[in-house]
């Protein structure tokens, strides 16, 4: 599974995206495993970095990129840029994933509280994503899993719009299509002033 968000206000990001995602699903149909998750994911930086280098009118252009495998009682996870990944428990909700953003560096050393870190105006102001730079680093973890649990990939569309809660609200009340069609028309009737993409992962029910 993956999500990519071209980066907005930059060059190309529509293209972008959709290279990161070409070269994962070109990566898993030639065979590559979860461990090769990471270095497809440098694969997917190299393909857009090169095109916006030969490219004048897509110079700089990049998009987040968060993708996740699945395989026996495990998840693992690899991640650049500020999309999400949050695993859903029938206890709560856990985000796998720390956003690479201006702001969110500065919750992490202290300077900024989370609610202040949601409201600062550099946070869309990404520090890593895929293409702009020839190398890049990517986060990476390896998580156990429930065939009760749930996975959610999504875009920063969603939880600028939708606070942790009211998102893990709306996934335990409602399963598969539905909890996808919820999420979206919540961000949307709460303002959602960017791209909403939200892919949800359910044991026995697939992806959604």
């Amino acid at each position: 599974m993956a999500v990519a968000d071209g980066i907005g206000g930059a060059p190309g990001g529509r293209q972008a995206s959709q290279l990161a995602i070409s070269a994962i699903a070109q990566g898993i149909t030639a065979g590559a495993d979860w461990s090769q998750l990471s270095t497809l994911m440098h694969q997917a930086n190299r393909q857009v970095y090169d095109e916006g280098r030969h490219r004048p009118d897509l110079f700089g252009m990049g998009t987040t990129l968060t993708t996740a495998i699945f395989w026996e009682n495990r998840v693992y996870v690899a991640h650049v840029g500020d999309s999400r990944a949050y695993r859903l428990t029938r206890h709560g909700m856990d985000q796998c994933t720390e956003d690479h953003s201006v702001a969110a560096e500065m919750e992490r050393v202290g300077s900024l509280s989370r609610d202040e870190a949601a409201r600062h105006p550099q946070r869309h102001v990404l520090t890593r994503a895929i293409g702009p730079f020839e190398s890049i680093r990517v986060d990476s973890q390896i998580l156990p899993w429930s065939p009760l649990d749930r996975l959610l990939l999504c875009t920063d569309g969603l939880y600028n719009a939708l606070d942790d809660s009211r998102i893990f609200e709306i996934c335990q009340r409602l399963q598969g299509q539905a909890a996808v069609d919820g999420l979206l028309q919540a961000a949307l009737m709460a303002g959602g002033p960017d791209n909403v993409t939200v892919v949800l992962v359910e044991s026995g029910m697939g992806l959604v």
